[in-house]
């Protein structure tokens, strides 16, 4: 009798490891097809759910955007581990698109405030989306807000006036096998975040490709940038919540031809780049720049500069701001960069156009093993 309690006893606990904690819910699959809302799919999703939407066309009433509750976004995520999957083709897409009036496509967030960098309550975890188009929004395409152990793959962001992708104030993620266009800002924008990966996606078309802002540890690499006003960014602006760009690898990368027109909004900090740049690193510290095919940039091919020197700020106001402005520590290491800087824009005078350019600002800037036809100045400094 004992002997039947024991194994009774141990057939019980089996079935309960097999089924889980009790209470907890096993994941659902939720398809959404073209005549239904993917918020509502979302609004009754639990955490650990994921949501296949058909192909077609879903324009959204629109919600308040978690970061801003003033404007709307088509469709808002926050519960954690929500996986939103188009099950489109390239004949047949899955398409998220502007009502007209909304701000924001998806929005990966819990809400807009900085505390989270340090509140994990406020964070938002293990979001997946993937396979959609997302197209005409007035400012992002795709924005993540203090989003961690998230992913955004096979997204088309096409003509988002603002941003493509933005992840920002958030942990490590990856942005990959992508394609961002037509964004007056940037099509692929990492900002205020650390240890994200950006990879095998394609920037065309946007006045910024790819930027890196106030962030650590992002690698972007294996990534087309072309026919952008400026390829690839990475830089420190003041008055952020996060003082610094550092420790960033841009690597492996294919940035020609972005010589397109600079159409940012007014006021904008992407107005200050150059028609013809190439890969810039601007206030940055430690940031390596290797193994990158750069080609065909009007202005120059790879850029390292000091803040005020790029916005051409007077020096009072520089005095002012709350970073660093000189770039520290840079390594520009096997680029072949060639074919740059032939038609300069008037806005980097002095400096001339060069495959290689640098202001001769900061300390312990480096290159070496580079292929270039010209730089400036010449010789630029080796690494030790």
């Amino acid at each position: 009798m004992r002997h039947l309690i024991v194994v009774a006893g141990l057939l019980l606990v089996a079935a309960m490891i097999t089924a889980g904690p009790v209470g907890a819910k096993a994941a659902r699959t939720i398809v959404v097809g073209p005549s239904q809302s993917i918020q509502a799919a979302v609004d009754s999703a639990s955490p650990g759910d994921t949501i296949l939407v058909e192909p077609g066309t879903y324009t959204e009433a629109g919600h308040p955007c978690p970061t801003e509750p003033t404007v709307s976004c088509a469709v808002v995520v926050s519960k954690d581990n929500i996986s939103l999957v188009g099950q489109g083709t390239a004949a047949h897409p899955v398409i998220l698109q502007s009502n007209g009036s909304e701000d924001q496509g998806f929005a990966v967030a819990k809400s807009g405030d900085p505390a989270c960098l340090t509140d994990r309550s406020q964070r938002i975890e293990g979001s997946l989306i993937s396979g959609f188009t997302v197209q005409g929004f007035s400012g992002s395409g795709i924005l993540l807000y203090c989003a961690d152990d998230w992913r955004v793959t096979g997204v088309t962001a096409l003509d988002n006036y603002e941003y493509g992708i933005f992840p920002s104030h958030s942990g490590g993620g990856r942005v990959d096998h992508s394609l961002a266009t037509g964004s007056n800002d940037t099509g692929i924008y990492v900002g205020q975040s650390q240890g994200a990966r950006l990879d095998h996606n394609t920037a065309r078309g946007n006045v910024s490709g790819f930027e890196i802002e106030n962030s650590t540890g992002v690698r972007a690499d294996d990534n087309t940038a072309a026919d952008n006003t400026a390829g690839i960014v990475s830089f420190t602006l003041p008055f952020l919540d996060i003082k610094k760009n550092s420790d960033n690898q841009i690597d492996h990368n294919t940035v020609t031809n972005n010589n397109k027109a600079n159409t940012c909004p007014p006021g904008d900090d992407v107005c200050a780049l150059p028609v013809g740049t190439g890969i810039l690193l601007v206030a940055t510290a430690t940031n390596e720049v290797d193994h990158n095919n750069v080609t065909g940039n009007d202005s120059f091919g790879i850029g390292v500069a000091n803040f005020c020197v790029v916005t051409h700020l007077p020096s009072l106001f520089c005095a002012g701001l709350d970073i660093d402005p000189n770039p520290d520590g840079n390594q520009i290491l096997t680029n072949i960069a060639t074919g740059n800087g032939l038609v300069p824009d008037p806005a980097i005078a002095p400096l001339p156009g060069a495959d290689l350019l640098w202001d001769g600002t900061g300390a312990d800037n480096c290159w070496q093993d580079n292929t270039a036809n010209n730089t400036f100045p010449a010789p630029l400094p080796t690494c030790r």
